[in-house]
């Protein structure tokens, strides 16, 4: 019996030392000079179901490390850098105990930014047509900079176009919540947001006035953009100039067309008629809805997964699908409500991923059913 007690106060013991503080330490290095990044402020960031909180800050030292205290090793925190007036974050998951951070030089002006993929999902009422539209741009600048500026991306909306809402997202990220700021022109948008080394998407939803047929006219911003419709299979879709547009089948239960790289003066005009709503995004909703009174950890953060199928533009689908398909599944519905938990170990270090418990739960679950199998083993061999 004494051993049993023995056991089991030792098995306490180990627990609250696991769980017991310690120090976070790593490493902050300039991507665009491939040197320590001396003298940026650290931010440890405590997640929870309520939001986020500064737990520690500290500044990085001549060679770039920082230290950071963690109140409770078993839980996650988000590590922010603040370099040049922007953020770059990364993850830090239950255990881990040395972080690398990437940061890089702003420039107001930088080459090899462009847009690369403009993606429109259309749906349609007899009076409103309702088009949510995600703009994938690629930073390549060589050495990598973040673009910094009071306008990094634009976007013309058409004449009676009312915006409902905007989402911006950095690679495989949580989105988030940005509208676009007005300009000079009617219905000229910008969106304030740095556009850092890779891809960076800017979404918007804006509706239309509709009489069953539609005439749209989308802008080529340079070189080598690739443009793709989805649209119900109850509505009809004509493109202004023949051989444009290519049909994609199977990439999703609706119409969708896809064109290749374009040039400058090419027509991917197009007219569409009718009404209806995807089913992609009729799935989505339901399992949205659902999933706010029954949440399930799942990868991606409500980003869709790709879709198995191969389409002439198999490269893109994580931009066409997994980028849009959860991002803007509805504006109304992402602005009004907080997505589902995420399962941070199976995602990458990004900036505004929902905060969650379920994995320091789960960890804690498993310790404890480790330690009453050993409490049950040491109580067997004590008789």
């Amino acid at each position: 019996m004494r051993r049993f007690i023995f056991l089991t106060l030792t098995m306490i013991l180990v627990g609250t030392a696991l769980g017991a503080a310690a120090d976070l330490t790593g490493t902050v290095t300039n991507g665009t000079t491939n040197k320590p990044s001396i003298g940026n402020d650290v931010v440890l960031v405590t997640l929870s179901q309520d939001g986020m909180s500064e737990g520690a800050r500290t500044t990085s030292d001549r060679s770039g490390h920082f230290r950071l205290p963690l109140p409770d090793t078993r839980a996650a925190y988000l590590v922010r850098v603040i370099h040049q007036g922007v953020m770059y974050h990364a993850m830090a998951e239950p255990g881990v105990k040395a972080l690398a951070v990437n940061v890089y030089d702003t420039a107001n002006v930088l080459s090899r930014v462009s847009a690369v993929m403009d993606v429109m999902r259309f749906e349609a009422t007899n009076e409103t047509l309702e088009i949510k539209q995600l703009v994938t741009v690629r930073n390549e600048s060589r050495p990598p900079r973040t673009l910094m500026n009071d306008r990094p991306f634009e976007i013309q909306l058409p004449p009676g176009a009312r915006l409902q809402s905007g989402l911006v997202q950095f690679e495989d990220g949580q989105p988030l919540k940005r509208n676009p700021v007005p300009g000079e022109r009617k219905g000229q948008y910008h969106f304030v947001f740095p556009v850092r080394p890779g891809d960076t998407r800017f979404a918007v939803v804006y509706r239309l006035p509709y009489d069953g047929t539609a005439q749209i006219e989308p802008t080529i911003r340079n070189p080598g953009e690739r443009f793709v419709v989805m649209l119900p299979k109850s509505m009809k879709f004509e493109p202004k100039a023949a051989g444009i547009f290519q049909p994609m089948p199977d990439t999703t239960p609706d119409h969708v067309e896809g064109t290749g790289p374009m040039t400058l003066g090419q027509m991917p005009g197009f007219r569409i008629s009718g009404s209806g709503t995807l089913q992609e995004l009729q799935g989505r909703r339901k399992q949205t809805e659902s999933q706010q009174t029954q949440p399930t950890a799942r990868p991606g953060g409500g980003l869709g997964p790709p879709v198995e199928a191969p389409d002439p533009l198999q490269k893109y689908r994580w931009q066409i699908l997994a980028g849009l398909t959860g991002l803007i599944v509805s504006g109304a519905l992402y602005v009004a409500k907080r997505t589902r938990p995420l399962d941070m170990r199976r995602n990458p270090p990004i900036a505004w991923r929902t905060p969650t418990r379920s994995i320091n739960q789960e960890i804690l679950g498993r310790r404890n059913k480790r330690r009453q199998r050993q409490i049950r083993g040491a109580h067997k061999s004590s008789h």
